[in-house]
């Protein structure tokens, strides 16, 4: 057939064909192509005239879509060599189509281009493409304009990725930097720690389980070498089941931190003083109730006086004092101690590994240096003045908050002990009256408060019932001062209207001792002192344990140091009469188990 039958085929085809002829260079590689012919359809195709490219060379069409033909081209003159063709999908922006795109190449100097509408296939193809390329543009968008630094690891721990807000906050300019090396040597667990981090552990451990890690208790270290501190998220990433690496993400929360820190500090702490304050002394309690710090002391303190300076001089004076008590107190307590405004006017220490004894020596270190600081003020200055009290946990099964409830007790008493104390002179007022009205003398009043503390040191009482033990040595006869003088010194034998009256002494000191605020705990001893074990005793008779502890502790040394002390009517025993007595009425006039105590005390 005539070569123009096929050119009319190609003219009349509803398939775009276009023919050049090949421009090389020296090396003989295709730079360009000029329009030699065209067909109708690549005229729709591309939106212009045949006249207007015939004859022009590919390099002068400026439009883009004919700039891509240069390129075709020249894939076409490497497919020559090959002695085949190219294929390629196009979308003409045009007609809105896609087309199948055939280069031939023949006779070395000319090629031809042609466009065949693309099969459902090739659309599909071409479509997933797009939708894959537009997906992954909003992705890296996405990842791109988060505030939250983002990265990929794979299952040894090594960076496969990063996005901006990653590179911005570990101060990192290129991806290379991270890319293909370890992220876990810029994550630890601890800021100041000098232990090897489990970070990397706990991660590649869940990771390799295909489970999420979480923590806010972690920190990145920058390029440059600082630590800030980060909550981070790491989440398995996997395809058809496989695992191939995670997800690490995470944030910045020093601002975080800083702010939960100052909520910390506001809900755990006195605005005033800056001390704990009562909640967090709670939680203390219970973090230091614990067999490690044993023995634990606790220490409270209360400031006498300071309701009235508020009154009297405003709270601003009484502001004053708060701040200079903390002080004090704070200067004269071990560093592993505990201090706490408890209440209004009410301190506590909690001391871990500290002894009765221990505690007992701070107290004296407080007072102190609380008459130092009182003697450095002004006449216009309120002086301090508080009141303390202490208790000691040496078992684990005693309850932390007896110990708490002792200690205020103890407090309370040596408050109302105060030498200020309007009741302290009342009670000083009995003291000297019972010297005065009976043969009850100093000196018998300090010997039994020394055997009464022996004892109860041989039996580990608790320091309030030391002092309650004390006090009760000195105030157990003091009912004696209603009896009548006749029959308080009479020198022989009382007859038995005399001895009933004697015996009224107990409940007329119990009256005595209950009416003065504060006393009220040795009430109770003061009335049945004289009780005995049998239950032959008076006022009520009572037996063994119904009889208070401290009574049965003072009738044994009362006992104890009249026998061993002359009287108008006899004289002193030995000190081995005397055991021997005490000995032969243990479990009749005196309680057995007192008796061993007090026996063990005087051996030691």
């Amino acid at each position: 057939m005539k070569p123009s039958f096929y050119a009319d085929i190609v003219q009349a085809s509803p398939n775009a064909f276009v023919y050049f002829k090949l421009i090389r260079d020296s090396d003989d590689n295709v730079i360009d192509g000029i329009y030699k012919d065209i067909n109708p359809a690549y005229e729709c195709l591309i939106g212009m005239k045949k006249e207007d490219l015939v004859g022009k060379k590919v390099s002068e069409i400026f439009e883009p879509k004919v700039l891509k033909t240069l390129r075709w081209l020249k894939a076409g003159g490497k497919a020559e060599k090959k002695q085949g063709h190219d294929k390629m999908d196009y979308y003409s922006e045009v007609t809105h189509q896609f087309y199948r795109v055939q280069i031939f190449s023949f006779e070395k100097e000319h090629a031809a281009i042609a466009y065949a509408e693309s099969t459902t296939e090739v659309l599909q193809k071409y479509s997933a493409q797009e939708d894959l390329k537009q997906t992954e543009n909003q992705l890296s968008l996405i990842l791109d304009s988060t505030e939250e630094a983002i990265c990929g690891i794979d299952l040894k721990g090594q960076c496969t990725f990063l996005n901006h807000s990653c590179m911005e906050i570990l101060g990192i300019k290129e991806e290379s930097e991270l890319v293909g090396q370890q992220i876990f040597d810029h994550l630890t667990k601890e800021a100041l720690s000098q232990e090897e981090t489990t970070v990397t552990q706990d991660i590649l451990e869940n990771l390799n389980k295909k489970q999420k890690s979480h923590s806010d208790q972690a920190y990145f270290t920058r390029m440059d070498g600082t630590l800030f501190p980060v909550e981070y998220f790491v989440t398995p990433k996997i395809s058809n089941g496989t695992l191939l690496g995670g997800i690490l993400t995470f944030f910045d929360i020093t601002e975080r931190k800083k702010k939960q820190a100052e909520i910390n500090h506001l809900t755990f702490h006195d605005p005033l003083t800056g001390l704990f304050n009562h909640i967090k002394f709670e939680k203390l309690k219970f973090t230091y109730d614990n067999e490690k710090y044993l023995p634990l002391s606790i220490i409270m303190g209360d400031i006498n006086g300071l309701k009235r300076i508020n009154q009297q001089y405003g709270h601003h004076e009484g502001d004053q004092l708060l701040k200079a008590v903390t002080r004090v107190l704070s200067e004269n307590i071990p560093k592993n101690a505990h201090l706490a405004r408890y209440g209004e006017d009410e301190f506590s220490i909690l001391l871990p590994n500290t002894d009765s004894i221990q505690a007992y020596w701070y107290v004296q270190r407080i007072q102190d240096a609380i008459k130092k600081h009182n003697n450095q003020l002004n006449k216009d200055q309120a002086a301090i003045n508080l009141a303390f009290g202490y208790e000691t946990k040496y078992n684990i099964d005693f309850d932390i908050q007896k110990v708490i409830n002792n200690a205020q007790d103890y407090m309370d008493k040596q408050k109302m002990l105060n030498q200020d104390s309007m009741r302290n002179a009342l009670l000083t007022s009995i003291k000297t009256t019972l010297l005065a009205r009976s043969q009850f003398t100093e000196e018998h009043a300090e010997r039994l408060v020394t055997l009464s503390r022996e004892v109860g040191k041989v039996m580990k009482l608790s320091s309030y019932q030391m002092d309650e033990l004390a006090l009760l040595a000195e105030l157990h006869d003091v009912g004696k001062i209603g009896i009548d003088d006749a029959i308080l010194n009479k020198p022989g034998k009382l007859t038995d209207v005399e001895m009933a009256e004697m015996k009224k002494h107990s409940f007329i000191g119990y009256q005595i001792v209950k009416s003065i605020q504060g006393l009220d705990d040795i009430a109770l001893p003061i009335l049945h002192h004289h009780e005995r074990s049998d239950g032959n005793g008076y006022p009520d008779g009572l037996t063994r344990y119904a009889i208070p502890l401290l009574s049965r502790i003072i009738s044994v040394v009362d006992a104890y140091d009249a026998m061993t002390q002359d009287r108008p009517y006899r004289k002193a025993m030995s000190q081995e009469e005397a055991i021997i007595e005490v000995k032969k009425n243990s479990g009749t006039q005196f309680d057995p188990e007192i008796v061993a105590y007090f026996l063990k005390s005087l051996e030691e």
